[in-house]
């Protein structure tokens, strides 16, 4: 795959943009600005999931959503390169939790399983898909070495 040269690269403005920012508002909860969106992200031992207020998340919700979402736009830009032409792409990552030395919690696992629609005659290149998405996908880099990624892909030839 060819990719863009470093000194095609504008890394201050990549920075730029894929910064985020948050700010206090009290008993744990940030406001946390990406671009022109806004969210609440509240401390899980503060507010339980269960019932929890609309629009309200969790750091360790976050990450596991920027997985799933970071292997789809991937995916898009290599099947092009592959010549393969997905009819549907749904990724869901379940992170699995552990203690960690400290006594603290830590991520053990991201459980990502990553279902497919292909054109029939494109079934056999989903395999080299998904291991050329992993490989690639940012998101996925940032953990290599610190969680272990698992990952289930279902075909489904269309």
């Amino acid at each position: 795959m060819e990719v863009e040269t470093m000194e095609e690269i504008d890394f201050q403005a990549a920075a730029e943009l894929l910064s985020a920012t948050s700010e206090w508002i009290g008993d744990g909860r940030t406001r946390t600005r990406i671009g022109g969106m806004e969210i609440e992200v509240d401390n899980p031992l503060a507010v339980s999931p269960v019932g929890a207020p609309e629009n309200v998340t969790w750091p360790e919700q976050l990450l596991p959503a920027a997985l799933a979402a970071c292997f789809i736009t991937t995916m898009s830009s290599i099947s092009e390169r592959l010549r393969v032409h997905p009819k549907g792409v749904r990724v869901t990552v379940k992170p699995l939790l552990a203690r960690d030395s400290d006594g603290g919690f830590k991520f053990e696992k991201m459980l990502i399983t990553v279902e497919l629609s292909l054109p029939k005659d494109e079934v056999k290149k989903a395999e080299r898909l998904v291991e050329l998405t992993h490989s690639y996908c940012l998101v996925s880099k940032a953990l290599k070495g610190n969680v272990e990624e698992v990952i289930e892909t279902k075909v489904n030839g269309v």
